[in-house]
């Protein structure tokens, strides 16, 4: 079983299995989650401040905004797994 490690927007480090990931996307501010209602204070606010996400990914059941580029999502896939399999000697 691969993980990587994201960041969320707020900056708290975030661990997913890779074999739960759909797919990949830029945040589009606005679009991904719609505005707090007016009579709804911030903090209560499900999808939270997403300014600094640069990134979607769709998981199997959710999505998670994070900081890293898609780019850098792509390396750290293609990289899960590859530290386990050495200390394994596989």
């Amino acid at each position: 079983m691969a993980w990587i490690n994201v960041t969320g927007p707020q900056g708290h480090l975030i661990y997913l299995n890779v074999e739960q990931l759909v797919r990949v996307r830029p945040c589009i501010p606005g679009a991904d989650f719609l505005p707090a209602s007016p009579d709804t204070r911030t903090r209560d606010h499900q999808g939270g401040d997403l300014s600094s996400a640069k990134s979607m990914i769709d998981l199997v059941i959710g999505v998670q905004a994070v900081r890293e580029t898609q780019d850098e999502i792509i390396d750290r896939i293609k990289n899960a797994g590859k530290d386990e399999d050495k200390a394994t000697g596989a």
